[in-house]
């Protein structure tokens, strides 16, 4: 089978359009985890606490750990704590007084 030009056009397309998607929904979690203090919208979660937020949520080729008080009754609610990782290795940590 010989390869063309137009097949090998259209390979480094579908990449170029996976790799743009996989920043976007990197990013995009990356974002809303450490500068909002949010759950991430994209990764699922895997291995999660009884409390409805903590616990460890995975994306493709990344992963992001999130402690927190997420339950009615607590006095201050939300995130105090996020890792996130890329690839296995830690790349931002965040812990919130």
């Amino acid at each position: 089978m010989k390869v063309t030009k137009k097949t090998k056009k259209i390979y480094l397309i579908i990449v170029f359009t996976l790799a743009v998607l996989w920043v976007s929904t990197l990013g995009t979690d990356y974002w809303i985890t450490i500068s909002e203090l949010e759950k991430p919208i994209f990764a699922q979660l895997v291995n999660g606490a009884d409390d409805g937020g903590s616990g460890t949520y995975k994306g493709i080729g990344y992963s992001v750990e999130i402690e927190g008080n997420f339950m009615p009754e607590e006095e201050f609610p939300g995130v105090r704590q996020v890792q996130f990782n890329i690839f296995g290795k830690l790349v931002t940590a965040v812990i919130v007084d």
